[in-house]
């Protein structure tokens, strides 16, 4: 206010788009040089958590590539598995969209449980098919073998987070409304999910190591 006076204002406001209104607080005191506004409360404490989130999410996936890498004595095949999380998000995040929802803390919370359950599959097809060539079997071989190993089990783990996950959508007890964008973001990512890792993941494996059977074989 003028000459430092402070004035609080209080709001209680509905929306998916905060910053939206923010927006356009700052635009109606913008011309009055003598106001100065700023923003406290719930509001930004979700800002922040946002914010924090996503640099959670960011150090999560080094961290994974490195223990990846270590465990697959590879600095390529981790690449294989955590291409497979920007393509789930797209596909929770379409998902989320579709049912009106927007994104915000419990769909971040939704796509980091989602990547953690969703990689598991990813993570143990490519262990199976570096066994079986460990074993002596030829790169499409061991991709055919390693693929209808653990189509049952990538399928039943699928089956079971979706329909399991399923009655929050119609749910309308308490808290109904926080649940529904996490459940949205789990069954949007384990669905499109699921299909990567059937047939993403091995196309991508044999992408990569074609050349290297290619000269092998002569």
């Amino acid at each position: 206010g003028v000459n430092g006076e402070f004035v609080p204002v209080y709001l209680n406001i509905n929306t998916n788009r905060p910053a939206d209104i923010t927006g356009e607080i700052k635009n109606m005191v913008s011309p009055d040089k003598d106001l100065n506004v700023s923003f406290s409360g719930s509001l930004i404490t979700g800002q922040q958590l946002f914010r924090e989130l996503s640099v959670i999410l960011v150090v999560a996936f080094l961290l994974l590539y490195f223990i990846l890498a270590a465990q697959f004595e590879s600095l390529t095949q981790p690449l294989i598995v955590l291409l497979e999380i920007p393509i789930d998000i797209a596909g929770a995040l379409l998902l989320v969209f579709l049912w009106g929802g927007s994104i915000n803390i419990i769909t971040m919370i939704g796509l980091i449980v989602m990547s953690g359950v969703i990689i598991n599959d990813s993570i143990l097809k490519i262990d199976t098919i570096n066994n079986l060539r460990a074993d002596g079997l030829g790169l499409k071989e061991a991709i055919y073998t390693g693929g209808s190993r653990r189509l049952k089990p990538i399928i039943m783990v699928a089956m079971a987070s979706i329909f399991s996950t399923a009655p929050i959508l119609f749910s309308q007890g308490m808290g109904s409304e926080l649940q529904r964008p996490m459940a949205l973001a789990l069954i949007g990512g384990m669905s499109l999910g699921t299909v990567v890792s059937l047939f993403f993941i091995p196309l991508a494996y044999w992408y990569i190591y074609r050349s290297s059977e290619k000269r092998m074989e002569n």
